[in-house]
């Protein structure tokens, strides 16, 4: 609905005057009409006041004091003066322009409440709309970081994935460089005792094939007796080998028994000084958790073998409240940054197999430098992972 009233103008520097204004126009508008014939058309003054006030913006208390003043005063002026002038037209004019007041006023209540509702609903609009902007953009965002954090997901899996076909790769090598070493080892270690072992039991064989001359039986005791030790020794470096290819104390007297004999067998290769510590309370722990953390100082001592040039290294086995540490500590030169960092097939793998080794069986592993010199490999399993006793 439209009204033909004009809109409240901007008077913020006189409202305080605005009152004071009206009241003085309605007594001036009173006063007039005492001294005018009851038939002019006085109260249309009145109308023209709460016109006045509407175009100032008066409030709507004020417009209703206009609305029953005005009548009121016109009302008083025909009790006062009853039969001055055209009494009929007097009370219809009185009556139309009271009628008329009422209608703007009521008219103008009517349009400032439905002005208030539309800001009111303007507001709660904008209000909405920008808890609705504020949700989007926290959508936004949250999209983005998800974004972001899948995008460095798949980068990281590409890597991942890279490095597990090189690791592969290099894993098959290994394996196949463990094979032939095998092979040589059997061949120079065993083969040749067996070798010789044969021609000594040939030759015995030879010389007891017949009537044995008194001369010739303390050669052919010589020769057994040559044969047995070659068995005996045969039979030292087949344990040796299956030692060190998996060792027995491992099974039979835990991991700090298993680790003090092979540390001896290395310083006896390599002329390098180890030394176990373990106290004599340290639990024994599930096999595959043995065993992965005998390969891992097996991996960490041929690395100080090859590339430290230590002269000494220490391992440390100790048991926490909720973990077991695995500590490898020598005093050689340390480790390059960028070993640690390399991904590509080659040198510095040995790293990354102990690494994969530790985390298959959950644990974590990390490389720092030692104190003085040389370099430090941790190993943490966590709590639950030793046998119950």
């Amino acid at each position: 609905m439209t009204f033909l009233l004009p809109k409240p103008m901007s008077y913020s520097k006189f409202r305080f005057m605005i009152n004071p204004a009206i009241a003085v126009g309605m007594v001036v508008i009173f006063a007039l009409d005492l001294h005018t014939p009851l038939g002019l058309a006085v109260p249309f003054l009145y109308l023209l006041l709460a016109l006045f006030a509407i175009g100032v913006g008066a409030q709507n208390s004020v417009l209703v004091a206009i609305a029953i003043l005005g009548p009121l005063l016109a009302g008083i002026k025909l009790q006062i003066q009853p039969s001055n002038g055209l009494v009929w037209v007097g009370q219809s004019n009185r009556l139309i322009f009271s009628m008329l007041i009422w209608i703007v006023v009521s008219l103008e209540c009517f349009r400032r409440r439905l002005e208030a509702e539309r800001r009111k609903n303007s507001q709660q609009l904008e209000m909405q709309v920008e808890e609705r902007t504020e949700a989007l953009r926290a959508a936004n965002q949250k999209l983005e970081i998800e974004i972001a954090e899948r995008k460095e997901a798949e980068a990281t899996i590409i890597d991942y994935n890279s490095r597990l076909e090189a690791l592969s790769k290099q894993l098959v090598a290994v394996q196949d460089a463990e094979r032939q070493a095998l092979a040589t080892e059997l061949h120079d270690r065993i083969g040749q005792n067996l070798s010789a072992l044969n021609m000594s039991l040939n030759l015995s064989l030879a010389l007891l094939s017949g009537p044995v001359p008194p001369g010739l039986l303390l050669p052919a005791q010589t020769r057994i007796k040559d044969a047995l030790a070659l068995v005996e020794q045969t039979t030292e470096i087949v344990r040796g080998v299956m030692e060190e290819l998996h060792p027995a104390l491992l099974e039979q007297y835990g991991l700090s028994t298993a680790l003090r004999w092979h540390g001896e067998e290395f310083s006896g290769r390599t002329g390098i000084a180890f030394q176990c510590v373990a106290g004599d309370s340290f639990p024994r722990l599930l096999g595959k958790v043995e065993t992965t953390l005998f390969r891992i100082v097996q991996e960490a001592l041929i690395n100080v073998a090859k590339h430290a040039g230590a002269t000494a290294v220490t391992v440390t086995l100790s048991q926490q409240a909720a973990s077991i540490d695995l500590k490898i500590c020598d005093n050689g030169q340390g480790i390059a940054p960028e070993s640690l960092q390399r991904r590509a097939a080659g040198s510095g793998w040995g790293l990354a197999i102990m690494a994969e080794r530790a985390r298959t069986i959950g644990a974590t592993m990390r490389i720092a430098p030692g104190q003085d010199k040389g370099a430090i490999v941790a190993v943490t399993v966590p709590n639950g992972y030793w046998e119950s006793t």
